[in-house]
């Protein structure tokens, strides 16, 4: 395959205005009541096992409904700024999972039914590459979306900050928008994409399911808007594992379409500060993480018990798919 990229500017993208936003301060007071509150009737166990009311809280509820259009159609990401009075770690999960509940239905992320995941690095030695999750490591530099190893798309990626690394661990934000303007200016590598590959439900599968599914890494909505999905490395170990590896056109294309999204020109950086909660609309987005150095060594994190000045790097995942 032989292609050229058009020249492009090599600064990242200005992170538009609109895509944070700041509670209220009754809003705040508000959520941040709630939250206190769930605190002392489930001061532990799985946050994700709480039935939480948005109708509790109809301020914070109605500025989640109002702000959402900037994830749906506009710049399809937003940080929601910290939340005064929500100060510890378990605090902060409580939080995370009523602000998913109000976003839309929480979606289910591996075989135990969890619907919120702590992501940070346990210090496991197996990499991605071994079949580890990575929300389980320190790994970064591989652009992804979250509804890779699901046959059911996600409306809403949630990733809460619990703690921020000491150095490092921005969030890297590419749009699909830009990326497909490129490659429709490529259509022999736009052509191999829209082909189907191999996927794993890695983390997901039950004993029952095969583990595998098939899926094009760029796909449109009936309006014609690019969605997409991709993990390279999940896609080229589920085509080994189907015994089909990837073709040579396929690792060109795929080549192609790391090289594009690797270009500061479709880029956005972010790096969450505690408190601060980034949602963005998984299909129509990809991102990774750059490089972090954590305060201490990884180990096991109890939400319950440890502070959060005494953890390092952590993080609340949540995936949310729209209700009526």
């Amino acid at each position: 395959m032989s292609t050229t990229l058009a020249p492009t500017h090599p600064r990242t993208l200005e992170v538009p205005a609109d895509t944070f936003h700041t509670f209220s301060e009754q809003a705040q007071r508000e959520v941040a009541s709630y939250v206190a509150e769930l605190g002392r009737r489930f001061p532990t166990g799985r946050v994700d096992a709480i039935d939480v009311d948005p109708g509790a809280v109809p301020l914070f509820a109605a500025e989640v409904d109002a702000s959402r259009h900037v994830i749906d159609d506009t710049a399809h990401f937003i940080v929601y700024d910290r939340i005064a009075g929500v100060d510890s770690l378990r605090g902060q999960a409580l939080y995370a999972w009523v602000l998913g509940t109000a976003l839309g239905r929480p979606m289910v992320q591996n075989t135990d039914g969890w619907r919120l995941i702590e992501v940070y690095d346990r210090g496991i030695r197996k990499t991605i590459e071994d079949g580890a999750r990575y929300h389980q490591t320190k790994q970064g530099s591989y652009m992804h979306n979250d509804a890779v190893n699901d046959v059911d798309p996600i409306d809403y990626l949630l990733l809460s900050c619990g703690q921020s690394a000491y150095i490092g661990g921005e969030s890297i934000l590419v749009d699909a928008k830009p990326v497909h303007e490129v490659l429709e200016r490529h259509p022999e590598v736009l052509a191999v994409l829209t082909q189907d590959f191999w996927f794993e439900k890695r983390g997901m599968a039950l004993s029952r399911e095969t583990g595998f599914f098939r899926s094009p890494i760029i796909r449109y909505t009936a309006d014609g808007e690019p969605l997409v999905r991709y993990f390279r490395t999940y896609i080229e170990v589920a085509h080994d594992k189907v015994g089909e590896p990837i073709t040579e056109e396929q690792r060109a294309a795929l080549d192609f379409f790391d090289a594009v999204l690797d270009q500061s020109s479709v880029q956005y950086r972010v790096r969450l500060e505690r408190g601060q909660t980034l949602v963005s609309a998984d299909d129509r987005f990809l991102h990774t993480r750059t490089a972090f150095y954590d305060r201490y060594p990884p180990r096991e994190i109890d939400m319950s018990r440890d502070r959060t000045e005494d953890v390092n790097r952590y993080m609340f995942r949540m995936w949310s798919t729209k209700t009526p």
